[in-house]
């Protein structure tokens, strides 16, 4: 069976050697039993893990250099750089650029971390690093990390320091994981690159039980687009069903990058839950290919180039929403046939699909919120649709208690620096209460598949 596989991108069982331990009031014969006890609690948790799934909240928040003054009038940015001597807080002050959201549901599953959007009916056959288009994305956190540093027989271990948690008391050990022992991959530009990892844990004295864990990666090279990666990692254990789980209760991955970029992104674990049987897991095509339900006939294919117009069923609020989310929208008025009398979609039919992006952007205070829709649900049955935005529609604009008129949402196609498709919803994020409200009407035009 294939090794788990850490990995990080951004878009961007044999005892291992036990090093000499720092000098410490405990000897190394009790360092070392309880690191065994650890791993023994460790890889009987990690052999269950398929029968555990938890919806992972993304948040991932952007962070630049200011600006540099050149002259009296002209700001330029800091020019890009080498890795060289890049450590993680010793660039100086950051500004935060922007932030995102994301939601995804997440499984150990043939041995890797396998991932959907958040309540799919299915685990997405495509993997996490094709599903989210932008930005730093790893896999690792919910259980992959630990086989491959706890169950690695290249790994090497080192008590260095007593330390109390409350009061709990836990014994921290370093560890290093090099190259030709890593299972640790880093995407490049054309390929999957292996890369050493080190760093620390804790584990609690009295129960043996791990508490944290801190990974880094070596410098990483250029063709990455970041200089190192850190994850760290806050462990508990959770009754679900008859078991106890080592779950992560929050994760948080960071980057830098050679023009002294920064990104931070904090990982919630929620919603964890047991799948009884391997039949209830179904490991299938992309939602977009949904299969028709049974309960009706499904409607014949739409010809492309008919025009679709779609009102939300659901407010989206920017504060809270998230990629992932799902969201409807129902056809406004009939679709014909081309030069026909004959209806194609009926006025209320409804348009199935998900936010694929939802960016803070703090430079131009805006939110932009980038939607897919997927499925039609006629008459009962689902069939899949495949839909390209129109035209960019008149502002939508709002009055307000002084009579004056507010720009509301604005609908456009995605800025081409975020590589999603679908349709992207703009807002001024300044504006209390920002809501894309029930009711807002975009413009779509039916695709070949």
């Amino acid at each position: 069976m294939e090794q788990s596989k850490p990995r990080i991108a951004l878009l961007v069982a044999a005892m291992s050697a036990l090093l000499a331990p720092a000098a410490s009031p405990q000897s190394s014969d009790d360092t070392a039993a309880l690191l065994d006890r650890a791993r023994e609690k460790i890889a009987r948790t990690t052999q269950r893990l398929l029968k555990c799934t938890c919806l992972e909240t993304i948040e991932r928040t952007y962070y630049v250099p200011p600006a540099k003054k050149i002259s009296a009038n002209v700001m330029t940015e800091s020019p890009a750089t080498s890795c060289d001597g890049k450590e993680f807080g010793k660039s100086g002050p950051l500004s935060r650029d922007a932030k995102d959201r994301l939601r995804l549901d997440v499984i150990v599953a043939e041995n890797k971390e396998t991932y959907s959007w958040a309540a799919a009916n299915r685990f997405d056959s495509r993997s996490v690093f094709q599903m989210v288009s932008n930005g730093p994305i790893s896999t690792g956190s919910f259980g992959t990390y630990l086989v491959d540093i706890f169950e690695n027989p290249g790994a090497q271990f080192k008590f260095t320091a007593e330390k109390h948690q409350g009061a709990a008391q836990v014994f921290e050990y370093a560890f290093e994981v090099p190259a030709q022992a890593s299972h640790y991959d880093v995407r490049g530009d054309a390929e999957w690159k292996v890369t050493g990892y080190h760093g620390s844990f804790e584990i609690y004295l009295a129960t043996a039980e791990l508490a944290r864990l801190v990974v880094e990666t070596a410098q990483l090279p250029p063709d990455a687009r970041m200089c190192r990666a850190r994850t760290s990692i806050e462990y508990h254990y959770m009754l679900i069903g008859d078991d106890e789980f080592l779950i992560p209760r929050q994760s948080q991955l960071e980057t830098l990058s050679g023009n002294a970029n920064e990104t931070s992104s904090i990982t919630t674990f929620s919603g964890c839950h047991e799948y009884t049987a391997e039949s209830s897991l179904r490991f299938d095509a992309p939602e977009s290919a949904a299969a028709v339900k049974t309960t009706a006939q499904p409607p014949a294919p739409l010809p492309p180039g008919l025009s679709v117009t779609l009102a939300l069923l659901s407010p989206i609020y920017p504060a809270n929403a998230a990629a992932g989310d799902a969201i409807s929208a129902e056809i406004s008025q009939s679709v014909r046939a081309p030069h026909s009398r004959q209806i194609l979609l009926p006025a209320g039919a409804i348009a199935h699909g998900r936010i694929v992006q939802m960016r803070h952007q703090y430079s131009s205070s805006q939110f932009l919120i980038s939607i897919r829709f997927e499925t039609l649900e006629v008459n009962g049955a689902l069939m899949p649709l495949f839909l390209r935005w129109d035209h960019k529609l008149e502002f939508q604009k709002t009055r307000t208690q002084n009579g004056f008129r507010n720009r509301g949402p604005e609908f456009s196609l995605p800025p081409p620096s975020t590589g999603e498709s679908g349709g992207f919803f703009s807002l001024p994020a300044a504006r209390a209460g920002a809501v894309i409200p029930a009711g807002f009407q975009s413009k779509w035009i039916t695709v070949s598949p």
